[in-house]
């Protein structure tokens, strides 16, 4: 059977960009922006992309688009023999589906907004919250199981160029709301709270913070990148591509701030307290279904918000379904249909668990996104690094003698995947363990 891939590099960019650019950019970017010092958040979010996630990122790409495999087969076949590394590999199925866990229970409230904010009234009850969860899995498991291109590639060409104008508009409408008479803030506060760096609140929790929120959004440490890069065609562009996924992904969380913070100043009377004390999904799910009807043509624009969440939620969702699909699917002999019966079963289990305790939802969320999303990107740049040589590196960034690139950019990566990377993420787990 001929291995699926993606049908373009475009195709490629927004895939991988649409499970980077997701809820992790508008449900969780700007309550952590907020929360976390503004702009010294933002400063501290951009230097660990850089050093950091871009380094692994290139590393994760590499070894998937090197074996061609799925992420647990593609360590195995780059280090035959090794047993550590075939067990490592395991790690690349557990996180996904974690993560999936409770990614599927956010989608479903998203869901539930959006038929809300179009004035239907859904049923409600202890166990509305697991119906809607189910709902949303049902989605993404349609989409995954038609496979890459005609599924996962198919549906990011159209969705992920609405979810930017959609949330484009949205940002627009929020930056022009008018002052409420006799208001102390405006959505010009606003925009001066999220770009203002208050430096008090850096702290090791707050390095923990970014750097998770960077593996988060980026989809980095959970074997999606690995996945992913396995489709990649071996001509294109591995660098290049990486960068604009981290652009985008940047540019997009910024947006998405943009079109949350303003609002929240410009139509609450305590938007301070507002943000210091939303520790959670607070402020999209109950902060701004509060805002949306006091805007001029709220409820279209509270359409339009959901709307555009179900999208974002969408995008990354198949990413993390798709990574232990190819798994059961390569390594297991199974069906692709099989395959998505199976992941969708046990991610249902699990993300029951999230919907009906807030607190496992939490307890996962915090465990992958600060602890074992930055453990497997430590992985993949120690494996990179010390496993692979400097000539698969360079091998893989020219994709083949494909593409010209200098010595100097392959010994700074190099150095950065070797020493800098890990160093960088072995520090902010210190700096968590001890403070």
């Amino acid at each position: 059977m001929q291995r699926d891939s993606f049908g373009s590099r475009f195709g490629a960019l927004v895939v991988i960009a649409g499970s980077a650019v997701g809820l992790g950019n508008i449900w969780r970017f700007p309550y952590m922006a907020g929360t976390n010092g503004g702009a010294a958040f933002i400063i501290l979010y951009l230097v660990f992309v850089a050093l950091i996630c871009f380094p692994c990122m290139i590393a994760e790409l590499m070894i998937g688009r090197r074996s061609r495999s799925n992420a647990p087969t593609s360590l195995r076949a780059l280090a035959p023999g090794r047993r550590a590394w075939d067990w490592t590999g395991k790690l690349f199925i557990i996180i996904p589906i974690l993560v999936l866990s409770y990614y599927c229970v956010i989608g479903g409230v998203t869901m539930e907004f959006f038929t809300r904010s179009l004035g239907m009234n859904p049923p409600s009850g202890n166990w509305s919250p697991v119906v809607w969860t189910a709902v949303f899995l049902l989605a993404t498991g349609l989409i995954v199981v038609f496979g890459v291109q005609k599924g996962i590639e198919r549906f990011s060409k159209v969705m992920m160029p609405l979810l930017f104008i959609i949330v484009i508009l949205i940002a627009i409408r929020a930056l022009t709301l008018p002052v409420r008479p006799g208001a102390e803030y405006s959505a010009a506060d606003g925009i001066a709270f999220l770009f203002r760096p208050d430096f008090s609140k850096i702290d090791g929790k707050t390095c923990l913070a970014a750097l998770g929120q960077a593996f988060f959004s980026l989809s980095l440490g959970s074997g999606v990148l690995m996945t992913y890069g396995s489709y990649i065609r071996p001509h294109d562009n591995l660098a290049k591509t990486a960068g604009q996924i981290a652009f985008f992904d940047l540019l997009f969380a910024i947006i998405a701030g943009c079109a949350i913070i303003p609002a929240v100043f410009a139509l609450k009377d305590n938007p301070l307290a507002i943000l210091s004390d939303n520790t959670d999904s607070a402020l999209v799910f109950n902060i701004l279904p509060d805002v949306f009807p006091q805007m001029p043509l709220g409820s279209l624009v509270g359409a339009f918000f959901f709307f555009a969440l179900i999208l974002a939620a969408l995008t990354s969702s198949i990413s993390q379904f798709e990574v232990p699909v190819s798994y059961l699917v390569e390594e297991k002999g199974l069906s692709r249909t099989v395959a998505c019966a199976a992941v969708f079963c046990i991610a249902l289990v699990l993300g029951m668990a999230c919907a009906l305790r807030p607190k496992v939802m939490s307890a996962f969320d915090g465990l992958c996104a600060n602890w074992l999303m930055p453990l497997g990107g430590l992985l993949a740049l120690l494996f990179v690094g010390w496993v692979l040589t400097r000539g698969d590196l360079s091998d893989e960034l020219s994709s083949g003698g494909t593409h010209k690139v200098g010595e100097r950019f392959i010994a700074v990566l190099s150095f950065a995947i070797r020493y800098l990377a890990p160093v960088g993420v072995i520090a902010v787990f210190l700096s968590q363990l001890f403070s």
